[in-house]
């Protein structure tokens, strides 16, 4: 199966265990930082309420890309994503990961 790509999708594999910060958030991993053209889907985005340093924001992205796009040890922790229109969309920790090996493609969810 062929994507369409409208974005690109950065990670780094993980190396163990994922490591946090003491506010939950990702802290980048340590290693050489991949990339891959992907197809970019809003699951949910939210932009109500405020918080004291900015604005709120909750969302949550489809990200699909092919297998051959991919390393053989794709185990991302987080990733950064970068739509073609939209720009940076941001640092995001991953959810899910699903191989579909009969259409070529994995499916990431953050």
């Amino acid at each position: 199966m062929q994507i369409f790509p409208n974005g690109t999708m950065r990670y780094t594999n993980a190396s163990g265990t994922a490591a946090l910060d003491s506010n939950g958030l990702p802290v980048a991993a340590s290693g050489a930082e991949q990339s891959c053209q992907c197809t970019i889907s809003v699951l949910a985005e939210d932009r109500k309420g405020r918080y004291d340093d900015g604005r709120y924001r909750n969302c949550s992205y489809s990200v699909t890309c092919n297998l051959e796009e991919v390393s053989e040890t794709f185990n991302p922790t987080s990733v950064r994503l970068e739509h073609e229109f939209k720009g940076d969309l941001g640092y995001f920790t991953v959810q899910r990961v699903e191989f579909y090996k009969l259409t070529g493609t994995v499916e990431v969810w953050v």
